[in-house]
């Protein structure tokens, strides 16, 4: 079984109280420099995807100890990470609730011209936010997916609607796009209403790489029939091997040959032994302060062999197709995942060798 693997583009390793730790760099992290250094470690060590989650409230009763949401918006910062990596895919983050095709998809294929054949985008609905928008959430999960599901037609259509063979720039016959080549969507459905087309091409052919996130029946059902993969909490093996079989059977149901993968987080506090792994994790989240230390997330505290060998136990269960890794505590943990728990997944077969990354892989 070979694993996708995917590195978090957030500062996971500065939450809690890890961001006092000299070696931290919290003062940098809204220029982006730490975030480029640890991504272009993990595309060093093979990670096949790099991803963004995002937020779009800001916890006002933790924010003033805990760097948590905090952070650049996903998009300017895949831009960002386009120039420093060449192999990685890249997928941020897009809320369905709240946004609309035509801005979204005239991000996407900005960002697929900066990285070509490495963008891919998850698809998320949202439960909060509401006050930072002018439309309204939709009131029952149903519809909040409908809308979703709407949202990737839309922003396909346009893509689709300005091919990258659209652009001639021939200087002999003066022309500079062929015209004919270009389409309108004039979409008209229940959510959304746009023309287009978008003012530059798509340069890559076909769909983008769709990720979508939660646990859902509505999720479920939209990641059998339409996505690559879905980003899953999944504490516990059992309720990783229910979701991957949910998702394979709705991918059944829809006639698809390929089922999307599964793919849950995996909360990584890492050391060079058990002992200091604790220590660190018990001054990353204090008692007195009630925080959670695994959050929504399958969580590993120890060594690297400790990771490598919950991460077989999973596979072997049958209980994922890969995971999305978020390191915390401290760098050496960023370290410790890329330098020898990479490596080690790969001695064992688990993760193959550095290729061409998730999105243009899928």
């Amino acid at each position: 079984m070979t694993l996708t693997t995917g590195f978090s583009i957030a500062p996971t390793w500065l939450r809690g109280q890890a961001w006092r730790r000299e070696d931290s760099r919290a003062e940098e992290i809204l220029s982006g420099g730490p975030i480029v250094d640890a991504v272009v470690r993990a595309e060093s060590a093979g990670f096949d995807l790099a991803f963004r989650p995002d937020a779009l409230t800001l916890p006002m009763g933790t924010i003033g100890r805990d760097p948590a949401h905090l952070g650049l918006d996903p998009l300017v910062q895949a831009a960002q990470l386009a120039g420093a990596t060449r192999r990685i895919g890249l997928v941020v983050t897009v809320s369905a609730t709240f946004t609309e095709p035509y801005p979204v998809a005239r991000q996407l294929a900005s960002l697929e011209h900066l990285a070509p054949g490495r963008v891919g985008w998850n698809v998320v609905t949202s439960r909060s936010g509401d006050e930072q928008f002018s439309v309204d959430r939709l009131p029952d999960s149903s519809a909040r997916w409908r809308r979703a599901e709407e949202l990737v037609d839309v922003v396909e259509s346009l893509r689709a609607g300005f091919p990258a063979a659209a652009m001639r720039v021939d200087r002999g016959a003066g022309v500079f796009v062929d015209v004919e080549r270009v389409r309108r969507s004039d979409h008209a459905g229940e959510n959304f209403r746009v023309a287009g087309p978008l003012p530059l091409p798509a340069p890559t052919p076909g769909r983008l790489p769709l990720m979508v996130a939660g646990g859902g029946a509505a999720t479920v059902s939209l990641a059998g029939r339409r996505a690559d993969a879905m980003f899953a909490s999944a504490i516990e093996a059992d309720a990783g091997t229910q979701q991957r079989a949910a998702i394979r059977a709705a991918a059944a149901e829809a006639g698809r040959e390929e089922p999307p993968l599964l793919l849950p987080g995996l909360s990584l506090l890492l050391a060079d032994t058990r002992a200091e792994a604790a220590a660190i994790e018990q001054a990353t989240y204090p008692p007195s302060l009630g925080w959670r230390r695994t959050g929504p997330h399958w969580s590993v505290v120890g060594t690297p062999d400790d990771a490598v060998a919950a991460i077989a136990a999973r596979a072997d269960a049958g209980a994922l197709d890969g995971f999305i890794a978020f390191p915390v505590g401290s760098w050496r943990s960023v370290e410790l995942l890329c330098d020898e728990v990479m490596p080690r997944l790969r001695a064992l077969r688990l993760v193959g060798d550095p290729g061409g990354g998730w999105s243009s892989g899928r």
